[in-house]
């Protein structure tokens, strides 16, 4: 991927936020209960628009099925056919998930210039560079330097996302920014977060907004089934963790 490597700076940028939400994002990893946050308007409305297009434009994508073992503890990745053979309850989650990220780089890529060089700089932007890591460091008010994996899904009718933690990662928190410009109210695809008393957190998957949830013992999430005859509810999921100690990098090599 030497198109993302290669550049310093990204012409991405979030919007300002208000002093209510920067309040609320600097509690994201410590206030008891947890309470998710759900900003709007998380780009200004040209760089939005540029990765929309940039991601509805990938080509390859793969249904990401999976079920429940039978002890309901762990999932396992399954085929398309043992998913809908298997009963409801044992239906964890599927959804479609970007392919060949890397593929779309080369120089035979059929992938427009224009929406590469619009994907390569939100790499830079959300992972490759400090941008987006050193803003979420400040707002979350992390003990150390951030790091982050990204992920692009997308919904088609049915998919959705079982209750579950992923505390079995090192994850700390999760951001979702959704890029479906013609999600109506209705269509699905809800996020859902429930702390560790019980409160529930509805998000719906507005154009442009961010999700922010924290990734703690206590606290599920889901996403509702996504009800609209297309694909839709094209969404960049950015997992952030806490970059792992030089001793430690050593022991997992």
């Amino acid at each position: 991927m030497t198109d993302t490597t290669a550049r310093q700076v990204s012409p991405y940028g979030p919007a300002p936020r208000t002093p209510g939400e920067l309040t609320s994002l600097t509690q994201l990893l410590t206030e008891n209960p947890a309470r998710p946050v759900h900003l709007d308007g998380f780009l200004p409305a040209d760089q939005a628009a540029r990765i929309a297009e940039a991601v509805r434009a990938i080509p390859h994508w793969a249904s990401s099925p999976a079920l429940w073992n039978e002890d309901l503890l762990a999932t396992r990745p399954a085929t398309a056919e043992e998913f809908h053979a298997a009963s409801p309850e044992l239906r964890a989650a599927i959804r479609q998930v970007a392919q060949d990220i890397p593929a779309l780089f080369d120089d035979d890529s059929a992938y427009a210039e224009p929406l590469r060089r619009g994907l390569s700089d939100f790499f830079v932007f959300a992972g490759m560079g400090p941008v987006l890591v050193d803003l979420l460091a400040r707002w979350v008010a992390a003990e150390g330097p951030l790091t982050t994996n990204i992920e692009f899904a997308r919904y088609d009718r049915g998919d959705f996302l079982g209750e579950h933690s992923d505390t079995d990662s090192d994850t700390l928190f999760v951001l979702n920014l959704y890029l479906d410009e013609a999600y109506t109210e209705g269509d699905g695809g809800v996020l859902g977060f429930r702390n560790e008393q019980g409160e529930e957190f509805l998000m719906p998957p507005r154009y442009n907004s961010l999700s922010v949830m924290p990734i703690r013992h206590g606290c599920v999430h889901w996403v509702t089934p996504w009800l609209r005859d297309r694909v839709g509810r094209q969404t960049v999921s950015i997992a952030a963790r806490l970059v792992a100690a030089p001793a430690e990098a050593v022991s997992h090599a």
